[in-house]
């Protein structure tokens, strides 16, 4: 279902440091690729005034698959792995 959203960088930033550590990413670098993603995903979303759940989703994977593509397939597919 694709229900409005408010972007957040602090939670989005904090959710996807939980998914890199269960991972086993070493933290110095997930703080880094973090932030660009972050950052990435706000430049990309700062035009549109309403952010639906899937535009953050697909966001999200754009700018992780950049710099971590498994932390990128985790955060896309958080809520369907078993």
């Amino acid at each position: 279902m694709n229900e409005i959203v408010i972007f957040d960088k602090a939670a989005l930033s904090k959710e996807m440091k939980l998914e890199a550590k269960a991972l086993g990413i070493p933290v110095g670098a997930a703080e880094v690729f973090i932030k660009k993603s972050v950052d990435g995903v706000g430049k990309k979303l700062s035009n549109r005034k309403i952010i639906t759940n899937k535009d953050l989703e697909r966001a999200v994977y754009t700018e992780l698959k950049k710099y971590n593509a498994d932390l990128a397939y985790v955060c896309k597919n958080r809520d369907k792995i078993f």
